[in-house]
């Protein structure tokens, strides 16, 4: 599967990055179904939302950045999301990896729990050769929502994804024995 080139966020107005960007993710999965397998909806959950886009648009778009400041004696960490480049410029592969995912050669597509415990399973679908992630977390038995997606900058992350990968192929984690959904 071939990507197209990421967007070229510099020709576009600061002030207009947000509505352009959305524009593609409403045209992708609001305006237009998404399948993955053609059979399992991505649900844009249009339900949730905050400042009038919803929650899975910002996750595809910004990364929670911590800052912290000093408060009388104690240190205080200040989050919020800011928009993230690398991820906003590449908005637009997202429907296409999910869309390819069962028959694409360079997706590595493998289910990881995401932390001990009673977490959820979620589906990985993890471009290599273009350092790029789709994660979707299934809802019920035919729709799934986009938890995120990111371009992976580090080669630590690189590395878990493999191992990740290698673990689920491999079959060594018992909690992956039989999670498949699609």
């Amino acid at each position: 599967m071939m990507l197209e080139a990421p967007l070229d966020l510099d020709s576009i107005d600061a002030v207009k990055f947000f509505d352009v960007l959305y524009d593609i993710f409403y045209d992708d999965f609001i305006a237009n179904k998404t399948f993955l397998n053609d059979t399992i909806r991505i649900d844009p959950q249009s339900h949730k939302k905050e400042d009038g886009k919803e929650l899975s648009f910002w996750h595809l778009t910004t990364r929670t950045q911590t800052h912290y400041k000093k408060e009388g004696n104690r240190i205080v960490a200040n989050k919020e999301r800011l928009l993230d480049f690398d991820r906003a410029k590449r908005i637009h592969w997202i429907k296409p990896i999910i869309d390819n995912a069962s028959i694409a050669q360079n997706v590595k597509l493998f289910y990881r729990k995401e932390t001990k415990g009673k977490k959820p399973i979620r589906l990985y679908l993890w471009v290599e050769d273009e350092d790029f992630v789709v994660i979707l977390q299934k809802l019920g038995k035919s729709s799934s929502f986009l938890v995120t997606s990111f371009y992976i900058t580090h080669q630590r992350k690189r590395d878990d994804f493999q191992k990740y990968y290698k673990a689920y192929i491999g079959k060594t984690n018992a909690d992956l024995r039989g999670c498949e959904w699609f």
